[in-house]
């Protein structure tokens, strides 16, 4: 993985038309959170998408109380929101055969702000495109 596209999915969209882009950005004025630092502590490997990755072992409550307000307000907006449980990681590896996971040095990541993102898949990879930043009290 590059590290320009190390991110933390708070809500996953899809594909959403450009027309939907004011709704999302009322979504998001709409929550409100405090900042906090999220402790990457824990390697783990999803075997069904290959995707080997570096995630929280326990999330700050301010952590999903972003998430679950950020959810809450994209549903009420008729967005479609993933109904399993958030698992706060960043994505490390793709395509990956998976093995013995690595026991790894805690990370620290201080969350001061979080940001609507817009993705483009090419032969290099994903590229990501900030469309717009929400600061974090």
């Amino acid at each position: 993985m590059r590290a320009d596209t190390l991110h933390i999915t708070l809500a996953f969209l899809g594909s959403t038309p450009t027309e939907q882009l004011d709704d999302l950005v009322a979504c998001a004025d709409s929550v409100q959170s405090e900042a906090f630092e999220l402790v990457l502590d824990q390697a783990g490997y999803w075997r069904h998408n290959r995707i080997g990755w570096l995630g929280a072992s326990q999330a700050p409550p301010q952590h999903l109380e972003l998430v679950t307000a950020l959810n809450a307000e994209l549903q009420a907006a008729g967005f479609p929101v993933d109904a399993r449980p958030h698992v706060p990681h960043v994505t490390l590896l793709r395509n990956t055969a998976g093995g013995e996971l690595p026991v790894c040095t805690p990370v620290r990541w201080p969350i001061s702000d979080f940001v609507l993102v817009a993705s483009r898949t090419e032969a290099d990879g994903a590229h990501y495109e900030v469309i717009r930043r929400w600061s974090l009290a």
